[in-house]
C-alpha cells in the first residue's frame, strides 16, 4: 500500500505513476486484505483501463516449508485457493517467501543466513521441494511462481528454480542487509531473475527511498540491467508517496542519462 485506504484505492493512483503494480496481500489470524470477487473485478478493470499489469505477492505469513506439517499444509492450501482468487488479474507472477526462521516482518539483526552458516537446510529444502510441486502442479510454468530471497543468501533456492518450479525475485535491499555483494548476486542470478525488488536500506530500515542509497551504487546496477538487456520487472518496493516518487524520479534519470560506473 501507498496510497488511499485499500486495494483497488491503491492501484487506480498507481495506475497513473507505474505500468506494473505489485499487490501485496497479507494473512493473520485476526486481520487480511485477501480481496473477495468485487474488489478482484474493479481491480481487473482498471489495469485493462490503464493498460497496467500485475504481480501478486503471496502473504508472508506462509510457511510452505514448515517443519509443523499442518503449518506446512495449511500454507499450501491457502496458496492454492489465493491462486484461484486473483486468476482473473492474470497476474504475470506470484512472488513467496520460503522462511527458514520463523516469518518476520521486519529485518532482525543476526538471522540472515549464508553459505558459511553452519546450519543444516537439507530438511527445509526437502519440505520446500514437496509443497513446490504440489503447487507447481496447479499453476504450472516456472515463471509463474516467484521465490524471493528473505533472510539468507539466493544461493539456497538454486535447487527449487533448478528443478523447474520457480524463478527468481531477487530483493536487493535484503541482500545488502545481509551484507552481500549485490553487483554480483545479480550478475550470477540474472539468467532466472523474472522480478527486482528494489528500495533503499540504510542500517536495518529498509523499503526506505532510494535517495538514501550512494547514487554511484544505483546507477551502477541500473546501467548493468540496461546493458544486460534485463526483460523482466522492476518493482520499487516502496510504501510512502514521497518515497516512490523519489525513487522514480532517480530510476528515470538513470534511464534517461545512460551514465554509470
Amino acid at each position: 500500500m501507498v496510497f488511499g485506504e485499500d486495494l483497488s484505492e491503491n492501484v487506480r493512483i498507481l495506475s497513473d505513476l507505474v505500468d506494473h503494480v505489485e499487490i501485496v496481500l497479507f494473512h493473520t489470524p485476526t486481520l487480511h486484505n485477501i480481496p473477495g470477487p468485487r474488489e478482484i473485478r474493479i481491480l481487473k478493470k482498471i489495469g485493462e483501463e490503464k493498460n497496467v499489469t500485475f504481480t501478486v505477492h503471496l502473504p508472508a505469513s506462509l510457511e510452505i516449508a514448515s517443519p509443523h506439517k499442518r503449518t506446512r499444509c495449511e500454507s499450501v492450501q491457502l496458496t492454492k485457493e489465493l491462486f484461484v482468487k486473483t486468476s482473473e488479474l492474470d497476474p504475470l507472477h506470484y512472488i513467496l517467501h520460503i522462511p527458514f526462521s520463523p516469518p518476520t516482518l521486519v529485518p532482525v539483526p543476526g538471522l540472515y543466513f549464508t553459505k558459511q552458516n553452519p546450519r543444516t537446510w537439507d530438511e527445509w529444502t526437502s519440505r520446500a521441494l514437496d509443497s513446490l510441486e504440489t503447487l507447481h502442479e496447479q499453476i504450472g510454468g516456472s515463471n509463474r511462481l516467484l521465490i524471493e530471497n528473505i533472510n539468507y543468501s539466493p544461493s539456497f533456492l538454486e535447487t527449487f528454480w533448478k528443478r523447474g518450479l520457480c524463478g527468481l525475485c531477487l530483493d536487493l535491499g535484503h541482500l545488502m542487509l545481509g551484507q552481500e555483494q549485490v553487483m554480483n548476486s545479480i550478475e550470477e542470478y540474472l539468467d532466472v531473475i523474472r522480478v527486482i525488488h528494489l528500495h533503499g536500506v540504510r542500517g536495518y530500515e529498509e523499503h526506505l527511498s532510494l535517495s538514501v542509497l550512494p547514487e554511484k551504487r544505483v546507477r551502477k546496477w541500473l546501467n548493468y540491467l540496461i546493458r544486460s538487456s534485463f526483460k523482466g520487472i522492476m518493482l520499487l518496493e516502496l510504501f510512502s508517496p514521497r518515497d516512490l516518487e523519489e525513487s522514480i524520479d532517480i530510476v528515470l534519470e538513470t534511464l534517461s542519462s545512460g551514465i554509470g560506473e
